[in-house]
């Protein structure tokens, strides 16, 4: 069995700081299953971290 976790949207920003572009991939199988980076939870992260940044005046 295959369990997965999101990791905190603020810990995610922490680790892509020093990066000027990323990407942002995600698995058609277990994670989807698990809610945790299927092409729904992709477009979340992709957002999410797009109103962070505007919200911190990076944008």
């Amino acid at each position: 069995m295959i369990i997965a976790e999101q990791k905190p949207l603020e810990e995610i920003r922490q680790m892509i700081t020093p990066y000027q572009r990323i990407l942002i991939l995600g698995c058609g199988t277990c994670m989807t299953v698990c809610d945790a980076g299927g092409e729904r939870e992709v477009s979340y992260l992709h957002n999410a971290l797009r109103v962070a940044q505007a919200r911190s005046g990076n944008g």
